[in-house]
């Protein structure tokens, strides 16, 4: 994807309307195709520019403990005036040297920065109405390229339009549909994790944190059964022994989108023949699956599956807006173009995706697209 094409496709990103926690993770990804990099993390500010939260484009929940535990010991006294100095007359960082000439050597960098193939660095800090929020880092490994001027230049053309997603008023998300991420959990009757897969434990995570807290000693970042996981044990055992239990399945919500808890058997418990359930403790031999679902918000999706169509970035606004049910008059007037030239776009979107209406519109770009074709 050439540069103009992929700064074009973050301005539409940043302007979604997304939560934050859902922008962000979007973002880190997205910004590969605006400037190669290796792995990409976004960190939360207060208003003493201290780190308050970190989300990385990838989590490694050993890292994640580390950062919690070394970020103090990073974040002493005179790193941290020299950070207050450089931000007060610099937009971006292109040597993390610049703030700690011994940096390589720390055990930061080898705890935290190599594990993530952080070497090469440019980081840039966000603002909202002056005040400095955060900060987006890009990085490379050292076995690649340094970020060099024009790498630089362009993240500093994309600045402003993340400023915008950040302090856009999110409106509430309605419509969610599945991402493709799930986990599953095996737990005994009892509630006790039997095996907690790769992907459930990070869904756990993201349902219960969103973003990775710093600087906040009284907070874990193990992942424990959440509550919500045995009482669905407890109520799938219950259907199982003929009482009157909630259904075994629950739903949770938060700025990281909707996740879906459903318990089923994997094995049920032994039963002695003859004997009637109704009231009766059965053995403890039985195994239950949770299954973890992750939902996010059909508005992204659709965002993301236009990428995948050789389509203008302004057909690619005209083709979100019609999914989103606005009219062509309503179009016109959100991109400032008169509704003769949207009936121009939407007839040449609708030549591009081979469909006639709205409906097939939709089902078109509710189905990512092959990998055969290219933006």
């Amino acid at each position: 994807m050439k540069r103009a094409k992929a700064l074009a496709s973050l301005r539409q990103l940043c302007c979604l309307g997304l939560n934050w926690e859902i922008l962000i993770p979007e973002l880190l990804r997205a910004l590969h195709a605006f400037i190669p990099s290796e792995n990409n993390v976004f960190n939360g500010l207060n208003e003493h520019l201290l780190p308050t939260f970190v989300i990385p484009e990838i989590v490694i929940p050993e890292v994640m403990e580390i950062i919690k535990n070394e970020w103090d010991r990073l974040y002493v006294k005179p790193f941290h005036a020299r950070v207050l100095d450089w931000y007060n007359h610099h937009r971006v960082m292109t040597d993390v040297r610049i703030l700690d000439e011994q940096f390589y050597r720390s055990d930061f960098y080898h705890l935290v920065f190599r594990p993530y193939n952080q070497h090469f660095r440019i980081q840039a800090i966000l603002r909202n109405n002056g005040a400095m929020v955060g900060g987006i880092s890009l990085a490379r490994s050292q076995h690649q390229q340094p970020f060099d001027a024009e790498d630089i230049q362009q993240l500093r053309r994309l600045l402003p339009y993340v400023e915008h997603g950040l302090r856009a008023r999110n409106e509430p998300v309605v419509d969610y549909v599945d991402s493709g991420q799930t986990g599953l959990v095996i737990l005994t009757r009892n509630g006790s994790v039997v095996h907690l897969s790769d992907s459930a434990r990070h869904l756990l995570f993201l349902a219960t944190y969103g973003a990775v807290p710093v600087g906040q000693e009284h907070v874990s970042l193990a992942v424990t059964v959440p509550p919500v996981l045995r009482q669905l044990c407890a109520n799938l055992d219950g259907i199982f022994q003929g009482w009157d239990a909630p259904p075994p399945s629950f739903s949770h919500t938060n700025g990281s989108g909707r996740f879906v808890f459903r318990a089923y058997w994997l094995q049920p418990p032994t039963v002695h023949a003859g004997l009637d359930t109704a009231g009766y403790s059965p053995t403890d031999d039985g195994l239950i699956g949770v299954l973890i679902e992750h939902q996010e918000p059909l508005r992204l999706q659709l965002y993301r599956n236009l990428q995948g169509w050789r389509l203008s970035p302004r057909e690619q606004e005209v083709g979100l807006a019609l999914a989103e049910g606005l009219s062509q008059a309503a179009i016109a007037t959100r991109l400032n173009v008169s509704v003769q030239t949207v009936v121009t776009y939407v007839r040449r979107l609708y030549a591009k995706l081979e469909v006639h209406n709205r409906a097939e519109l939709l089902d078109k770009l509710r189905t990512p697209t092959p990998k055969t074709v290219k933006p």
